[in-house]
């Protein structure tokens, strides 16, 4: 099993320059790439997200068509994919700060508390205040926490002594706390907000600029309004995301990009513009410890949150764009006279592809219920002037009314796709698709639909993909019922299934106790690891997945006296 892991962590220049929902890095794709495509052949993606196929395409020597309906996805790849001379994108993003901040700067401006030297602020820190039901206390949350001292459960209103309790509290609104500043030569100093410091947000509440930096509504017929209860905490604009500030600096910095007349500076400038902004709004979470990121997966506001300074997090991002751009354009495959295209389609019809054309189809589908793209790169795409059509992605709704027909439609997207997959393939072409979940049902029609489309016969092979560390919740893996890794399924045209022996599922817990008594021992094992090897051994043996969950791994492991450690995520004897 383990010579089957494509080890690909999720640390290199190019994963790191911009943030989406579930990239594969580029080096698992580049393996198979150089396997399944001749040196002159094409790639094919029609779930292209972020362009991570067309990048490693690219870096590979072949050429690309990859596809998507996501807006910011095609703003993505085509951003990666633009080269500029590295000194005059560097020189270009200093000069656009320098105006911006004799322009607009200011508002960042503060005092160090010790020397009085007025400096730059780094970032501000900001805290929910909650109205205390027994003695109607307006409560700073961040200063309860920090009286407990940092234990949540030991919060009590400062006032009349009740334990806080966040669900019984009524949000009043949210204020600065801390300002954080960095004097040259010396580490950087947390601060109470100071009267200026309030001077320069009163200034900022008075310019609005929220009101005339782009934006759009999160209406109720999405996702994400119900599952990050937008209503509820009246943030149902990407706007209100956003302090005024922010919100100030940003629209200087973006209408100044827009002024720029070299289309290809203002495209790479506009990539790295649009890679900050979930850092630059109130869903970067705050920490006793260290930043906790913004989470991309929803629109949640930590109690505590950071205000960081645009231009900093701006030319962070610009240096991170040239260590990307080494990597995308430093090899001498990236050389080669090949071509990249990322262009919006339906996964389900690929019209720009001929018949019997393509190499070699490499896709990551959406994950079932579990991410909901169009949503939340809403938060970005309005800034670009083109948003994704919600309508037409390829997830299974779990709120309201949405829910009916919702798993079909999913599982005829992707047989829909699959279909494409298989008529623009050359005979002997390959498709591997890189699928990860936790529920037997969600592989079951993966499974269903890659058979409906052709590719009726066994696996050229079924790789795990660990991308390496995860989440707290990831390393819970198990605990928490949360597969942190993904399987690539590799089908070939042409390849038939008459002569396959056909199996049941794999309902057995005997059958998956073989599994778990084989590998459980093995060195670095997690309970994703145990399931996605029961996934490849059925798969394999073309049996139904639809009864097994992660929690048949749990519930195996627990009787063959196996726990999973919270901390590490891996598999010890009791």
């Amino acid at each position: 099993m383990v010579d089957d892991i494509i080890n690909a962590p999720r640390t290199d220049a190019i994963y790191n320059m911009h943030g989406y929902l579930t990239k594969v890095p580029v080096q698992a794709i580049i393996p198979l790439i150089n396997e399944f495509a001749p040196n002159d052949g094409w790639v094919v993606d029609m779930f292209a997200g972020s362009g991570m196929t067309a990048i490693a395409s690219k870096m590979a020597g072949r050429n690309a068509v990859v596809s998507d309906i996501s807006r910011l996805g095609q703003h993505i790849g085509q951003g990666y994919l633009t080269e500029v001379n590295q000194l005059e994108f560097a020189e270009t993003a200093e000069r656009l700060v320098g105006e911006s901040k004799r322009e607009i700067g200011w508002l960042y401006d503060t005092f160090h508390s010790r020397t009085g030297e007025k400096l730059e602020a780094v970032r501000a820190v900001w805290s929910f205040v909650y109205v205390c039901p027994k003695c109607e206390f307006k409560a700073n949350y961040y200063e309860m926490m920090k009286v407990a001292k940092w234990d949540k459960k030991k919060m009590e209103c400062p006032s009349c002594g009740n334990a806080f309790e966040k669900k019984r509290s009524e949000y009043f609104g949210d204020e600065p706390v801390l300002t954080v500043v960095k004097k040259d030569g010396e580490n950087q100093l947390e601060q109470p907000f100071s009267d200026y410091d309030r001077q320069m947000v009163a200034e900022a509440d008075r310019m609005n600029f929220r009101d005339r930096m782009p934006s759009a509504e999160i209406t109720p017929d999405r996702e994400m309004y119900h599952r990050s209860a937008l209503k509820k905490w009246d943030t149902t604009n990407t706007k209100h995301f956003f302090s005024q500030r922010n919100s100030a600096v940003l629209f200087d910095l973006w209408s100044r990009i827009q002024n720029l007349g070299d289309e290809r500076l203002r495209k790479k400038m506009l990539f790295a513009f649009t890679a900050i902004l979930p850092r630059a709004s109130k869903r970067y979470q705050w920490s006793p410890k260290a930043p906790l990121n913004a989470a991309n997966q929803n629109y949640y506001i930590a109690p505590v949150f950071y205000e960081w300074n645009v231009y900093e997090l701006f030319m962070r991002k610009v240096s991170a764009c040239l260590k990307s751009d080494n990597m995308v354009f430093g090899s001498l495959e990236a050389n080669l006279n090949t071509e990249q295209r990322y262009i919006t389609a339906s996964a389900d019809h690929l019209a720009h592809l001929d018949d019997n054309s393509i190499d070699f189809v490499f896709t990551d589908p959406p994950f079932g219920s579990n991410i909901f793209y169009s949503d939340m790169n809403l938060f970005q795409e309005v800034w670009l002037g083109a948003t994704t059509d919600h309508e037409r992605e390829a997830v299974i709704r779990t709120t309201r009314g949405q829910r009916e027909g919702s798993a079909g439609r999913y599982t005829d997207l992707l047989t829909g796709a699959f279909r494409e997959a298989y008529r623009v393939l050359k005979p002997g072409g390959v498709l591997s698709i890189v699928f990860g979940n936790s529920k037997g049902s969600v592989w079951a029609m993966a499974q269903r639909a890659f058979k409906d489309a052709g590719f009726t016969g066994k696996p050229v092979r079924i790789n795990i993909l660990d991308k390496g560390q995860r989440s707290v919740k990831g390393l819970a893996s198990g605990t928490e019922g949360v597969a942190t890794l993904d399987l690539i399924v590799s089908l070939r045209k042409g390849d038939e299934a008459e002569n396959r022996e056909r199996h049941d599922d794999w309902s057995d817990s005997e059958t998956v106790q073989a599994v778990v008594d084989k590998y459980a021992d093995m060195q670095g094992m997690t309970a994703s690891h145990l399931y996605l090897e029961v996934l490849r051994q059925a798969i394999y043996e073309d049996r139904d997945v639809a009864s097994i969950d992660l929690g048949h791994i749990l519930d195996s492991l627990d009787k063959a006296n196996y726990s999973v450690s919270p901390d590490t995520g891996k598999i010890f004897k009791k």
